[in-house]
């Protein structure tokens, strides 16, 4: 394989595989962790960081605040010290309750952003056990917003490759469960999760980028509107406003 086809799979495990945390300029505190560094955002100016609204009540505290830490950390080293916590965490919950949906969805959640920001065995191990994840909650709940959006943004970022990336995604990283991925199959998981969770920011804005991807203009500004108008609430929340403002103004050619 040539250095330039490795490096496009790098980039595609990246892109593909990213979840709702994103990066962002905040940093939030402080339930306990072996990590160090912690950093309090209050009296800082910064986004002070309630639970998202990607977490639903029944996820522990000890991931979603492990999960925004290392979603804005600059830190590589504390990011991953963040990460093998909160999978720490997340896997024992599942453990202690199999059928628990939030449990395998926070899970899910971790291994994401593990995939997304580590490299070598430890990125497939994570992408793998992400698909696994996703199934599972899926399964136990067909309708469950959150993990459907995962699933759009799997699909939508399969098309977004070029046609080799692809191939060498869906046949040689293990990405075989994606090689039917479409534009039709990413646009309905991906209205599915706006539609019933319209208050998380990161339902709008990827649903906007699919718009657009599309050729679908006037529907993408709608959905940046829809994030644009809504209270920040987390660090990560915030990024995502950011990523609309940004890709509102692109699009409108300030």
């Amino acid at each position: 394989m040539s250095r330039s086809s490795i490096g496009r799979c790098s980039t595609w495990t990246s892109a593909l595989l990213a979840v709702l945390a994103v990066t962002g300029s905040a940093q939030s505190a402080t339930v306990g962790s072996g990590c160090d560094g912690w950093i309090s955002a209050a009296g800082s100016g910064r986004v002070e960081t309630e639970r998202p609204a990607w977490a639903a009540p029944e996820i522990s505290e000890e991931v979603w605040r492990r999960v925004e830490d290392a979603s804005v950390t600059e830190d590589s080293d504390r990011r991953k010290c963040l990460l093998r916590e909160a999978e720490d965490v997340a896997r024992a919950r599942v453990d202690e309750v199999p059928d628990d949906v939030d449990g395998h969805f926070a899970l899910a959640v971790v291994l994401g952003l593990r995939a997304d920001r580590e490299g070598g065995r430890t990125k497939v191990r994570a992408a793998s056990g992400l698909l696994e994840e996703l199934r599972v909650v899926l399964e136990l709940d067909p309708e469950h917003a959150a993990a459907h959006h995962l699933m759009g943004r799997l699909h939508a970022g399969v098309m977004r490759m070029d046609s080799l990336t692809r191939w060498i995604a869906t046949h040689l990283l293990g990405g075989g469960a994606l090689a039917q991925a479409s534009w039709d199959e990413a646009e309905r998981n991906l209205a599915f999760a706006e539609a019933r969770a319209p208050q998380v920011l990161e339902h709008h804005y990827e649903l906007a980028r699919l718009y657009q991807d599309t050729h679908r203009e006037a529907l993408a500004l709608e959905e940046l509107g829809h994030v644009l108008e809504r209270p920040v609430r987390s660090s990560t929340e915030a990024a995502v406003a950011a990523k609309a403002e940004r890709l509102e103004r692109a699009m409108a050619g300030r």
